[in-house]
């Protein structure tokens, strides 16, 4: 028996979503329903191909702003001697801080479905500043250069990078969100070397030029990739909405985030100092902890992530935002070189869990997915804030006098805070108890 096709019937969901001139993209006063979206693919070329959209971008955004260590000590050294180390390093944390705000007001523009405009946009303003640092002579110059317009560059994109892997994975999220957080570790392996290479043959600004049009080559190809799959959020969205701080399990992940990223990046900061200083590593090898720190991350955005599909995210967080403070106050008692490189390689390796999964906790505690820009972007801005001033905190509480001991507890205990106010969040989300998937 054959069914006819009643012509007067709704076209089906994923016809609807597939045709642009179906597809109502008008504004409405109502959010969109769970139900609105079609269940994530979860696996295929379609999916994993935005995995490697979000790598190529984590790469050259995260990958950059981790390897600001490689420009402080050539600005230390050479460019910008006459300025203080403090004063230098306000650079990179405003780069840092920037990217992360400007999240804040990307988040509604990429609910609204503008993707391409921010990649687009992103792409060129990163290239641009990337290529002005190359020219650069004086402190200012570099400030406007590398921190204000690169920074709004990685800002722009780093919102698509965030957000379009959740939208086509349900159970794997974790795993595919840790896989293109990996991009991170990469960059900030390969750009260093490059520095370490390069700079003495051909000097830095060139050296800048060369990195200036290996991000311009791979964002094309991520812009070329990069497929959304949601239809855009027909509400309009406001740049802050505190409404969202109502959701309690909301609010005390971003309160749990900011408290962790205040101590999070400390060590990716001044672990080549300490070496140095604490057990008179050579110069050559302290070069070398940094790279061999994200070596560590990479591998830890693999397996524990793997992991958060199986038990939740928000638990393997908890799990390694506690692992990695208590980590931290090891340090204390490590005074030798192969000690230190091996806590470098572990640290690595522990922290990088807790620097991937904000975002699919994040999302985990957001069923309406219509938000999850507007979401991200709120507590990126947070995280941003927390890292503009944790390091300059650490640096103040070390001083002049070498206060290692006072930074490693300032880095140990924020961690360990933050994954205590996390636990309120897993029993808000499934009870007391140590089953259940969070």
């Amino acid at each position: 028996m054959t069914s006819e096709k009643d012509p007067n019937a709704e076209p089906n969901e994923l016809q609807t979503l597939n045709d642009p001139a179906k597809t109502d993209l008008s504004v409405s006063d109502e959010p969109a329903a769970a139900e609105d979206f079609p269940a994530p693919p979860d696996g295929g070329l379609m999916a994993w191909s935005q995995v490697f959209c979000s790598f190529l971008i984590f790469f050259n955004v995260l990958g950059l702003l981790n390897t600001y260590g490689q420009f402080q000590t050539i600005y230390e050294t050479d460019i910008l001697k006459s300025n203080t180390p403090s004063t230098i390093a306000w650079i990179g944390s405003a780069q840092f801080f920037i990217c992360y705000v400007v999240c804040m007001f990307t988040g509604p523009v990429w609910d609204a479905g503008h993707a391409h405009l921010l990649m687009g946009s992103g792409t060129v303003i990163m290239v641009i500043g990337i290529m002005m640092i190359s020219l650069c002579h004086e402190y200012y110059q570099f400030f406007l250069a590398q921190a204000l317009v690169t920074g709004m560059g990685f800002g722009l994109v780093f919102m698509p990078a965030s957000a379009i892997v959740p939208q086509w994975f349900s159970s794997k999220a974790a795993l595919g969100v840790g896989i293109a957080t990996c991009g991170s570790s990469f960059g900030a392996v390969i750009y260093p070397v490059m520095f370490k290479l390069l700079v003495p043959e051909i000097g830095f600004p060139w050296t800048v030029r060369i990195i200036g049009f290996i991000v311009l080559a791979t964002m094309i190809v991520a812009c070329a990739i990069m497929r959304l799959r949601a239809p855009p959020s027909k509400t309009k969205r406001k740049i802050v909405d505190f409404n969202h701080l109502r959701d309690i399990k909301y609010l005390l992940s971003c309160i749990g985030f900011f408290i962790g990223f205040l101590g999070i990046y400390v060590f990716y900061f001044y672990i080549q100092l300490y070496a140095i200083q604490t057990a008179g590593t050579n110069t050559g090898l302290a070069f070398y902890l940094l790279a061999i720190l994200n070596a560590g991350s990479f591998f830890g955005r693999l397996v524990p992530n793997y992991v958060a599909g199986i038990i939740g995210p928000l638990n393997v967080q908890i799990i390694f935002g506690f692992l990695s403070g208590v980590l931290a106050f090891c340090l204390l008692a490590i005074k030798t070189t192969p000690g230190i490189v091996a806590f470098t390689a572990l640290y690595g390796f522990i922290s990088g869990p807790f620097v991937s999964l904000p975002i699919p906790v994040i999302t985990s505690v957001s069923p309406d997915k219509s938000v999850w820009g507007t979401r991200l972007g709120m507590s990126f801005a947070m995280i941003g804030l927390a890292v503009l001033i944790g390091e300059p905190a650490a640096g103040a509480i070390l001083g002049t006098h070498e206060n290692w001991p006072g930074l490693i507890v300032w880095c140990g205990v924020m961690l360990v805070a933050s994954s205590a106010i996390l636990i309120s969040v897993r029993v808000l989300k499934v009870g007391v108890g140590l089953k259940g998937k969070a």
